[in-house]
């Protein structure tokens, strides 16, 4: 499955469950420690802008990771937005060619895109657990993500995006595996 194949995937599943946020839950906890419901939603609709933005060739400033984007009463629709405008962008071939800047971080746009994918994927996941929702992730998601989260997981740790690794059986799905390489556990 091409990278924009799995973007549109990763959307899709993290779509459904955004969208089955309901305001009662906006204080519950979530698996991210810092986090509440509306502050995990609040990052994936800033994930969603800055795929936005990077799909168009703009740079992605440091400051948007600290924009208050829940202003919304709906933040499903501005989710939907975002996400519409993103793979408008990164369906232009010449997107996959260009480096991106997020937030003042330059790299190959398919590093860019996997990077958010698997944001999207872990922290889809992190809300479902959240809210009581299923979150199924796609096998080429769940790849992407591992895969990602496998190369960056000493950095993550170092910069405290990830905790320690879990265990995993032998066996063990993809995702789970992502899941474990970035500290959390499948319940």
């Amino acid at each position: 499955m091409q990278l924009h194949e799995v973007l549109r995937t990763a959307f899709a599943d993290t779509a459904r469950v955004v969208h089955g946020v309901t305001p009662e839950q906006l204080g519950a906890p979530t698996p991210c420690a810092d986090w509440d419901v509306r502050a995990l939603t609040n990052h994936l609709l800033q994930v969603a802008a800055a795929l936005s933005l990077a799909g168009r060739r703009l740079p992605v400033p440091a400051e948007l990771w600290g924009r208050d984007l829940m202003t919304a009463d709906a933040p499903g629709d501005r989710f939907d937005d975002d996400r519409r405008a993103a793979l408008e962008g990164w369906s232009e071939p010449s997107a996959w060619d260009a480096t991106v800047d997020v937030g003042g971080m330059p790299m190959p746009a398919p590093a860019a895109v996997s990077m958010l994918v698997s944001d999207l994927a872990i922290h889809g996941w992190d809300l479902a657990q959240a809210t009581g929702q299923g979150y199924a992730c796609a096998p080429p998601v769940a790849r992407v993500t591992r895969d990602f989260v496998a190369g960056s997981a000493e950095q993550g740790r170092r910069m405290g995006i990830y905790a320690a690794p879990q265990p995993v059986a032998d066996g063990t799905d993809v995702f789970a595996e992502a899941l474990a390489l970035s500290g959390r556990a499948r319940p």
